[in-house]
């Protein structure tokens, strides 16, 4: 059966693009005056640092990849240069820019820093055929300042390996990888250690040779791995692309300009209004809801002003999230005129409860975090929000954190016995005692006079003595009646002021 000769417009097809040496690329593109001398890449810590790259001037040398510092320096003519990681991702964020321009579907190939494959099936209607697109691809690469080796197969290790091995461009029919590949050296195959040690021993040195093998001979002498060698030198191993996808988080950003400098609220809140509907309609397409804003205003001279509002529950009302974002700014204004903003989101799942049909409805998220910023606007940010209890041997001892509603609950168990609670009164209510000897018989609360029936004490209880902060008192735990009411209640003393006070009433 004859094989075609043309590439198939419908078939799969894979464009690989391969910067070759590509640290040493980056930091030519970096440091122009690199371009004309040779010179090498030093990477790690001392005393153990050594070459990690070197350029075509460097190897002429004598210079390999692997040589310490030490054996670099020996050559008078070379320039040592320490490597920047820094740089390279940003070469590599440049390259991945160029890909995209060019399929929708690309992967990183992660043993070859710069190294990405495009799945260019469809994409002849825009850029032409497989010829016409490597072209077109390598052409802007070029422009961005980086030589690259472009390769088009049907099989995606094949395209890889022609673009290690071959120089330029590259384009292989369907049906004719073995015949592309086979003057390839065998380092295009990744190979481990010891297979390369094994293979030098062998004689074999290219592709072709390797394909010559009995597959079956090879298997039985390197084991499984022998397989996919074998099948790769072939150019037939299967690959299953696992295409790069943007981060949904990292694309909730908007950012806007503007042509004059604005200092009142109000122009501020209409543009904030935009943006909000665009980011919640960004975050809706993926049935989510904004859980944070963060607002960054840039201002004349250089300055930053950035808050961040973040609801207890995910929002997905536009007039909600603005009202918060108003409410924040008013406390927290800027200090400058406004020239840029930006707005960032953070998405999360909705809040979703079913209540039950006799239970009383809860307030709305959206109107009780309004309720919660007009709060925290008139009073301040610590005395609103929830009551956490601190890790103290101080009784009562207590901070406040933003409010968080719980989780609604699948099930909830009705409780089979109710404890006694203590009502703490805060703050303290002065009272008069009557003592016989130590313990209270007589106390005066609220125009009222109570005779102690019970009493049960004291226990004394004191803390922090190293500091201004320092407390201590004695507590006991009453009950009183009069001739119209009675109480139960914990009377405590405090020894320093010499005062009697209710801490607390129990129901």
């Amino acid at each position: 059966m004859a094989r075609r000769n043309s590439v198939d417009a419908g078939a799969v097809m894979y464009a690989v693009l391969h910067p070759p040496n590509f640290a040493a690329q980056v930091a030519a593109q970096q440091r122009p005056e690199l371009r004309k001398r040779p010179f090498v890449l030093i990477d790690g810590e001392p005393p153990a640092d050594a070459v990690f790259a070197a350029n075509k001037a460097a190897r002429s040398l004598g210079v390999e990849v692997g040589m310490t510092r030490l054996q670099a320096e020996s050559f008078p003519e070379v320039v040592s240069v320490p490597r920047t990681r820094e740089d390279e991702g940003s070469a590599n964020t440049l390259l991945h820019t160029v890909a995209c321009i060019f399929s929708p579907r690309i992967e990183h190939v992660q043993a070859h820093p710069g190294t990405y494959a495009l799945d260019i099936q469809g994409m002849n209607s825009l850029f032409g055929d497989a010829p016409q697109l490597a072209s077109k691809l390598r052409q802007r690469i070029m422009s961005a300042g980086f030589l690259a080796n472009i390769a088009v197969a049907q099989n995606f290790d094949a395209a890889l390996c022609l673009a290690l091995g071959r120089t330029g461009v590259s384009v292989v029919p369907p049906g004719y990888e073995a015949n592309a590949m086979r003057d390839l050296p065998l380092h295009v195959l990744n190979l481990a250690a010891e297979h390369e040690d094994r293979f030098h021993s062998w004689g074999i040195r290219t592709c072709g040779q390797l394909a010559e093998l009995s597959e079956t001979d090879l298997i039985a002498r390197i084991g499984q791995a022998g397989k996919r060698l074998h099948s790769l030198a072939l150019g037939e191993w299967p690959h299953l692309m696992f295409p790069l996808e943007p981060s949904f988080e990292d694309g909730l950003v908007e950012r806007m300009e503007l042509d004059f400098p604005v200092e009142m609220l109000e122009p501020l809140l209409f543009l904030l209004s935009r943006m909000t509907d665009t980011l919640l309609d960004r975050v809706k397409s993926k049935a989510r809801a904004i859980a944070s804003l963060r607002v960054v205003l840039n201002l004349e001279g250089g300055k930053k002003h950035e808050r961040v509002v973040r609801p207890a529950l995910p929002l997905e009302d536009t007039p909600t999230l603005l009202k918060l974002l108003q409410l924040d700014l008013e406390t927290h204004p800027p200090s400058a005129t406004i020239v840029s903003l930006e707005l960032h989101a953070q998405s999360a799942a909705p809040y979703r409860a079913q209540h039950g049909l006799f239970l009383p409805q809860s307030p709305e998220p959206g109107r009780l975090e309004v309720l919660l910023a007009r709060l925290r606007k008139l009073l301040g940010e610590e005395r609103v929000g929830s009551v956490e209890l601190k890790d103290d041997h101080r009784p009562n001892a207590f901070r406040m954190i933003p409010f968080a509603p719980p989780s609604p609950a699948k099930s909830a168990r009705p409780s089979v016995s109710v404890p006694t609670a203590l009502r703490v009164c805060r703050p303290p209510q002065t009272v008069g005692v009557m003592l016989t000897g130590n313990a209270p018989t007589r106390v005066f609360w609220e125009g009222q006079r109570y005779a102690v029936r019970e009493i049960a004490g004291p226990w004394r209880v004191s803390g922090q003595w190293w500091s201004e902060a320092n407390w201590c008192r004695e507590e006991w735990d009453v009950r009183l009646a009069s001739d119209t009411a009675e109480r139960v209640c914990r009377l405590a003393f405090d020894s320093r002021s010499r005062c009697w006070y209710v801490q607390g009433t129990y129901d």
